[in-house]
């Protein structure tokens, strides 16, 4: 901040806000100049002063230097502070025809998206939305002003992409990146979406080269591609209490549409929790050629891998957790309390991935083949439990370092093992938080604390 006295040249339009105050004395105080003086001349008066920035600044918004001092509000912050105050709600509706407020909302998601600024929220009312083209998000809210995409209330809200370009493609038929997604977001960063249905759509969620994003209680179902893809340049995204099932991919006999799909990118801080991946057709959760750590918890993939669509000849690989390709770059994701079941093949694969992978507490249950596959990743491995899988419990090269897991004890693990095999309240309704409901199922009847439980954050 310069230092007392500062001349300003006070620039001001006759419907000027609060906030347009603040930022043009803040520009004019660190010389950035104002785009305001590039309009007509006469809507403005020009004032030259001699003052103490804060004073200016006080006096803009008519409040006491002294409460300014006291709450210790800089420029900077003070403009945050008002940017936060002037965001907007904007609503839309399916059978909306108005502007965007609650008594005439749009109708059209796409009209809100591009109105919306930096701290505002979008409020879809109930219904289903059928748009005949995806979704674009291009603009950026800010880190203390996210963009937020919500229903309105308790509303139930879902969008079918079936009217979309892509849904599906023919067989080996290339599918666009601009087509790709319910919602497609690229280059977009500092949006939250919470509790929306995306179904029957070119992908559901499409996220590339977008990060600082949050997702909370989403449903991505019935999708012509995977459920959720992350990719690209992307990091610090938070997935949490995400139900992705029954995607499949047409065009290519189910050989990539997974439940959840971080790929083909890097970007360090993205994390998946409380997420259930179920009845996809290639894998619950596909990691491939993702270079940097992702972090895993809570997640649930059951009965991945079957050919429920009759797709011929089919390519679905039916993995649980698959955690890399060939040649992927050593990427060293945190894997935590998460459970892999009725899956067609592996529970858990390296798949390639040359990096180290720190399993920690989780469970390999009734998989079609090995329970834990660790070839490529000198991986890390402890107190995790591997029973009744069709094949091997596990397949480790000699560099994974383990200890407490349930082969290295003298034990045999089965079915009589566990409190409970019982998966109903897994895969039952969420609780009023949004989380999976806790149960005995797969707890060590032992009491042992070793593989994944719902009962407790670990």
């Amino acid at each position: 901040m310069p230092e007392y006295p500062v001349q300003l040249h006070i620039i001001e339009k006759k419907d000027l806000t609060a906030v347009d105050k603040v930022q043009a004395a803040i520009d004019e105080i660190y010389g950035k100049g104002l785009t305001e003086v590039k309009e007509d001349a006469s809507k403005f008066v020009v004032k030259t002063i001699m003052a103490h920035p804060e004073n200016l600044l006080a006096a803009s918004l008519g409040i006491s230097t002294t409460i300014m001092a006291f709450l210790k509000l800089t420029p900077t912050l003070l403009l945050a502070i008002l940017s936060g105050a002037s965001a907007k709600d904007i609503f839309v509706s399916p059978t909306g025809t108005g502007s965007g407020t609650l008594a005439a909302p749009y109708g059209s998601i796409q009209s809100a998206v591009n109105a919306a600024k930096a701290g505002d929220t979008i409020y879809l009312r109930k219904g289903t939305y059928a748009p005949s083209a995806n979704i674009q998000f291009k603009t950026s809210g800010s880190k203390g002003s996210p963009i937020t995409v919500r229903p309105y209330q308790s509303e139930k809200v879902i969008i079918d992409g079936e009217n979309m370009p892509g849904t599906p493609k023919k067989l080996d038929e290339a599918l666009p990146n601009a087509e790709r997604g319910i919602f497609h977001i690229q280059n977009a960063n500092y949006w939250s979406f919470y509790n929306l249905e995306l179904i029957n759509g070119p992908y559901g969620i499409y996220a590339r080269d977008a990060s600082n994003n949050y997702y909370e209680g989403l449903s991505t179902h019935d999708n012509y591609e995977t459920g959720f893809q992350l990719e690209g340049a992307s990091a610090n995204n938070v997935v949490v209490n995400l139900d992705s099932y029954r995607n499949r991919d047409p065009r290519k006999n189910g050989e990539s549409a997974d439940g959840f799909a971080c790929k083909d990118g890097t970007g360090e801080g993205n994390v998946l929790r409380n997420a259930r991946l179920w009845d996809n057709v290639d894998d619950g959760l596909d990691l491939y050629m993702f270079g940097s750590p992702v972090t895993l918890e809570e997640v649930y993939a059951w009965g991945n891998g079957v050919n429920r669509w009759g797709f011929s000849p089919f390519e679905g690989d039916g993995n649980g957790f698959k955690l890399g390709i060939k040649n992927n770059p050593a990427a060293n994701h945190i894997v935590k309390n998460c459970i892999a079941f009725d899956n067609l093949k592996k529970g858990f694969i390296d798949n390639g991935n040359p990096g180290t992978i720190d399993f920690q507490r989780n469970t390999a249950w009734k998989n079609g083949d090995v329970g834990y596959n660790m070839k490529s990743s000198s991986s890390k491995m402890t107190n995790n439990i591997a029973a009744s899988n069709v094949g091997s419990q596990v397949s480790l090269i000699s560099s994974v370092k383990q200890s407490g897991n349930s082969w290295n004890s003298k034990d045999t693990w089965n079915d009589k093992s566990f409190k409970s095999t019982d998966a109903s309240t897994l895969k039952g309704a969420r609780g009023s938080d949004g989380r999976v409901k806790a149960s005995d199922f797969l707890i060590p009847a032992s009491g042992a604390a070793i593989g994944a439980t719902t009962k407790a954050k670990i």
